[in-house]
């Protein structure tokens, strides 16, 4: 219970003590945020069966992530989640020592060496992927980004060569998936909790032979990279460790660049003029050979893939605990409070971005370089010592999926439907239909 202190501390930052607020963030979260931030500003309290305190902003988010991250807990925020449950001991539930030891663990399977070995396959995968996309039916925009980027993630940080094989797992990585995003996390028998983690036990026992076999050739890829960690100095993980990092891995490599794609999908479709300067540039700047795609200079591609991460980042908010009474912008946020900072409505805020609500990837691209939002504003993949993990393997991917693709096709907009979107648990396009046409 907080104490009459923390009560009067809460109370001066403005917001609702509603029980409904929950209710109004799930009917429409970005609503939900444009209409608070409106009212109150970059600070304000509402509440999810508890208080909680919501901090907008470059400030804000500098704050939590850099200056002052020691006093906001990354690993208590998730404590009541359902990530606790399903990936108990992970990095994403540690702070301090323990979380820079486990990231130096993971750091090496996912840096630019180990994605260079994966640039080719990855290329592969997308090509085949174009061959299935080339009968010209309408494909629901988000599907279609998980379905492809289920197949890559699942080479590139598993070593699922085969499509019998990404398919013989399929089915347990969704329900791993929707088990994360699991409300309460109680697994209650047949819940998408309970299914995720007799799922979790499943993957476990199929990735060991993987990983024992990788630690008997030399390391090629990410698997093999987190395989063979410590072996040489005697501190190696166990087998079961190792395949909890994969899954874990596989989490941030892939439900969230799902979403981002299939905003790519969505947004593409209703600007031709931006598919042909995209096109144009991968054919002038890579070419055919995608071997040096990683290191290539790319700005108009790159000034698309920063738009849609500001417009559309993949998850709304993310929760951290404050371990100390923290002052912010005149208000004193209460020791133990659950605060928040949003992707969302930071990359909408008009103090960060001019047109925050418009949707214009040459905001990146103006000739006066003092006129572009500095990049540093995005925190789609967090910001500081706590980046993504996954965001180096999502950009090579954006680069090699768009290189494929837009050369090969035009993408069209279904006339006949009426996209929505869907805020929570991951931030996507609903009811959004597209078809691939053979660019002439």
């Amino acid at each position: 219970m907080p104490s009459a202190e923390a009560k009067k501390h809460l109370a001066n930052i403005p917001g609702s003590d509603s029980f409904l607020e929950l209710m109004h963030l799930n009917k429409d979260p970005v609503r939900f945020f444009h209409d608070r931030y409106d009212a109150h500003g970059q600070v304000f309290r509402t509440r999810f069966v508890y208080p909680v305190v919501f901090m907008i902003g470059s400030e804000a988010n500098r704050s939590i992530m850099i200056t002052n991250r020691s006093k906001f807990s990354f690993g208590k925020g998730y404590h009541q989640t359902s990530i606790r449950r399903v990936f108990d001991g992970s990095i994403m539930l540690q702070d301090g020592a323990d979380h820079a030891r486990t990231r130096a663990i993971l750091q090496p399977a996912v840096d630019r060496l180990a994605l260079r070995q994966s640039v080719t396959k990855i290329g592969q995968l997308w090509q085949e992927m174009g061959d299935t996309l080339a009968d010209g039916a309408w494909y629901d925009c988000y599907d279609a980004g998980q379905r492809s980027t289920y197949r890559v993630a699942g080479h590139a940080l598993i070593g699922l060569e085969t499509r019998a094989e990404a398919d013989a797992l399929h089915a347990d990585f969704a329900a791993l998936m929707r088990g994360l995003m699991a409300a309460v996390p109680i697994a209650f028998p047949f819940s998408n909790l309970a299914r995720a983690l007799a799922a979790r036990e499943r993957l476990v026992k199929a990735l060991e032979p993987r990983i024992e076999a990788a630690r008997t050739r030399s390391p090629d890829g990410m698997l093999d990279l987190l395989a063979h960690h410590g072996l040489d100095d005697g501190d190696s993980l166990t087998v079961r460790e190792v395949a909890e990092q994969v899954l874990l891995l596989f989490w941030a490599g892939y439900d969230t660049t799902a979403s981002s794609v299939s905003w790519f999908f969505h947004v593409l479709a209703r600007h031709p003029e931006l598919q042909q300067r995209i096109a144009t540039e991968m054919t002038e700047v890579v070419g055919e050979d995608i071997s040096g795609i990683m290191s290539a200079k790319l700005p108009i591609t790159d000034a698309f893939v920063r738009e849609i991460e500001r417009m559309y980042p993949s998850v709304l908010f993310f929760p951290r605990i404050a371990m100390e009474d923290i002052e912010f912008k005149g208000f004193t946020i209460p020791q133990g409070t659950p605060t928040f900072y949003s992707p969302y409505m930071s990359h909408h805020d008009p103090l960060s971005f001019d047109r925050p609500n418009e949707f214009d990837p040459d905001r990146w691209l103006n000739p006066d370089k003092s006129e572009r939002p500095k990049a540093s504003l995005l925190v789609g993949f967090g910001t500081g010592p706590r980046t993504c993990l996954g965001k180096p393997f999502a950009l090579v991917q954006f680069r090699i999926l768009l290189h494929h693709l837009l050369r090969r096709f035009v993408i069209e907009p279904d006339p006949n439907c009426t996209p929505t979107v869907m805020g929570l648990p991951i931030h996507h396009p609903v009811d959004s239909r597209i078809r691939f046409m053979p660019r002439n």
